[in-house]
């Protein structure tokens, strides 16, 4: 399969610095007209209805270590394991994370409160040195996936736009390191190192146990609309990466929290899902039981067909009335606040988008590869 640029409205031969032409949306639940249309997504897949998750995560804190940012990066259950929270939701096949992780870093230079889970101390042994393999899966030049940013979308006013045209990480980023929420040290670990930036993208390095994940911490919103244009790459023999696009709370709880592009390791297939906020309906000491009945996802059913290795936009439209994923334009899924199950409520608190890849199994294939792309995110603030 070839690009995914059928159907896009905004010129594409132009440098993207140039392009000011939009998105063009029917509001909140609405598809992104202005998007391409995406052949990997199955017709049941556009249902816009919601699913309560079978499994979910568990409350403990996790262990991220603090560099530039505050480690958002909760994992999932794999396979039933539950899964310790630490800023970021993942999951692992259809058994959904627990978006866990006490976030314990701060962006460089700037303060973002009192994290809410216990620091640990870095890693034993040196940071990896940063990637001596070249970045793949992208295109050189001012246009790597084919498509530039839109700036306007029905109902929304843009806010932020970021194009990763430099070589480091941009202003008002930070990023992860230390043992992602829920994992052990010798399973997984963030690595600053492992965050490189060439060719328009920003790329989302792997080797062994170490990966990049990142998050940008200056736009913290309320409801608005975020769009991430990326590509996760095949995997080598013997490595098993999950890559993410995802949406956590300023201020660390969690939950809530909103995955918006998640392959689990598997490229052929995305989940959605939102964790709502439950307040004291789990107690002290939040179980996956618990917290399974207030999920929205379409992960017990599989997800949706999507190949990730090619270039799509994954976007997600979060408003009062509820929360749509899209793909390429495309609504694959709806959580309305209606459905909520009592006493639990849709969240209503700012969040930060994050991206990050993370391993699933431990230890694998010492060689450096490029797990993630990603050519461009943008963030549109609610017009209602």
């Amino acid at each position: 399969m070839g690009q995914n640029t059928t159907g896009v409205t905004r010129e594409q031969t132009r440098p993207r610095s140039w392009v000011r032409r939009g998105l063009v949306g029917a509001g909140a639940l609405a598809a992104v007209g202005a998007l391409a249309a995406c052949s990997g997504v199955t017709p049941d897949a556009l249902q816009a209805s919601s699913a309560i998750a079978k499994l979910g995560p568990s409350a403990d804190g996790g262990t991220v270590q603090s560099h530039n940012a505050p480690a958002i990066i909760s994992r999932g259950i794999a396979h039933g394991r539950p899964a310790r929270p630490a800023p970021k939701a993942e999951r692992r096949h259809w058994g959904h994370p627990n978006p866990s992780g006490s976030p314990t870093a701060t962006p460089s230079g700037t303060a973002t409160g009192t994290p809410t889970g216990t620091p640990t101390a870095t890693p034993s042994g040196t940071p990896s040195a940063p990637p001596t393999s070249t970045p793949t899966g992208g295109q050189s030049g001012s246009d790597p996936s084919g498509q530039n940013p839109a700036t306007t979308l029905s109902g929304y006013t843009l806010k932020y736009s970021q194009e990763f045209t430099g070589d480091s990480l941009p202003s008002g980023w930070g990023e992860y390191e230390g043992t992602p929420g829920g994992e052990s040290a010798s399973v997984a670990q963030w690595e600053p190192g492992m965050c490189a930036f060439s060719g328009g993208e920003a790329h989302f390095m792997a080797s062994g146990i170490d990966s990049c994940g990142m998050h940008d911490t200056a736009q913290p919103q309320e409801y608005g609309a975020w769009f991430a244009r990326l590509q996760a790459n095949a995997e080598p023999a013997g490595q098993l990466f999950t890559d993410i696009f995802l949406l956590w709370p300023s201020n660390n709880q969690w939950p809530p929290e909103i995955d918006v592009y998640e392959d689990e390791g598997n490229r052929a297939r995305t989940t959605a899902t939102l964790w709502n906020t439950v307040g004291t309906a789990c107690g002290a000491s939040t179980s996956s039981s618990c917290l399974s009945q207030y999920t929205q996802t379409n992960g017990g059913s599989g997800g949706v067909a999507n190949d990730g290795t090619e270039w799509h936009t994954y976007g997600v439209e979060w408003t009062p009335s509820g929360v749509s994923w899209l793909i390429d334009g495309k609504v694959i899924f709806t959580a309305p606040a209606s459905a909520v199950k009592s006493p639990a409520q849709q969240p209503a608190l700012t969040m930060n988008m994050a991206l990050q890849s993370e391993n699933l199994q431990g230890s694998g294939t010492t060689s450096t590869y490029d797990s993630m792309n990603v050519d461009w995110v943008e963030q549109f603030s609610y017009n209602g």
